[in-house]
């Protein structure tokens, strides 16, 4: 199993009122001892070349039901409702069906069912946990997306893993977010559950829109102009951060860092980019 570690560092802090002056959030820096931080452009280079190899012999799939396991953490007292699981779900359809904005991706999300765990220790860190955690909890393959919901110890929203990873490490599959941050949750300004979107779209495939900064490769993907870092709030003014390339920055894309208030879409090519990753690394050979 391939092993990557990322420190934490402070942009992963957010705003809850026991930071102040911070109100920029990293949705998903990733601390765990098995996997963590974003491709990097050789890795993200390598990918490439495996896509085209892999689909040169499959078709992409133009519609995707995605069978659902949602995994809620609680401490005995806090812990998700399952109405607010099932409004994430709700929201999660709403984001890929492009209901907000943007492109429908062709992508729904089925839940199978919602398990219920009571351990303080997991629910106050999953990151620490994760182990033993997705070890006992997770269910099915790779094109099973399990969703697990506790308290991120580290102020961060989320976190997840790649389609290309599974093959390494099939035990660590999965999406981690915080459970404050579910529709109607505890977390100014990213309560409408567009953190489960954000992360699932990695589970999915798609990169952030400031991937590499204004450097090639970027995300991989088309029609996201290159982006120098990640959005903070939710401008109102035209952001160009990579003025020397066409386009400005997808403030509004769901793979950006922006408030939840301000994120609304996926683009056609990030659609596409699911799909195809979806076909490559997620279902069998046929």
């Amino acid at each position: 199993m391939a092993r990557r570690t990322l420190a934490v560092s402070l942009a992963c802090l957010f705003t809850l009122g026991l930071v102040p002056g911070v109100a920029f959030a990293d949705r998903d820096c990733r601390a765990g001892a098995a996997r963590g931080g974003d491709p990097d452009p050789a890795e993200i280079a390598r990918v490439n070349v495996e896509l085209r190899e892999r689909l040169a012999s499959r078709t992409v799939a133009a519609e995707i039901k995605v069978p659902m396991w949602v995994h809620v953490l609680t401490d005995g007292q806090r812990g998700a409702p399952d109405a607010a699981v099932k409004g994430q779900v709700a929201t999660l359809n709403s984001a890929y069906g492009g209901k907000f904005g943007g492109a429908d991706t062709g992508i729904r999300f089925v839940l199978l069912g919602i398990t219920r765990t009571r351990n303080a220790d997991w629910f106050r860190d999953p990151l620490s946990y994760e182990q033993p955690m997705k070890t006992k909890l997770r269910r099915g393959g790779a094109n099973t997306l399990n969703l697990f919901i506790g308290q991120l110890s580290q102020l961060v929203l989320g976190y997840s893993t790649y389609p290309h990873w599974y093959k390494d490490a099939p035990g660590f599959d999965g999406v981690v977010i915080d459970w404050r941050s579910l529709p109607g949750g505890a977390l100014r300004n990213f309560n409408r559950g567009f953190t489960g979107v954000h992360e699932i779209g990695h589970w999915l495939g798609l990169l952030h829109p400031f991937e590499n900064g204004c450097e090639a490769p970027g995300d991989s993907v088309e029609d996201t102009p290159a982006q120098a870092h990640p959005t903070e709030g939710c401008p109102t003014a035209v952001k160009d951060t990579c003025p020397a390339a066409p386009g400005v920055d997808s403030v509004h894309n769901f793979m950006d860092y922006s408030f939840d208030t301000c994120m609304s879409e996926f683009t056609a090519g990030q659609a596409e980019r699911m799909r195809q990753m979806w076909t490559a690394y997620r279902i069998p050979k046929a």
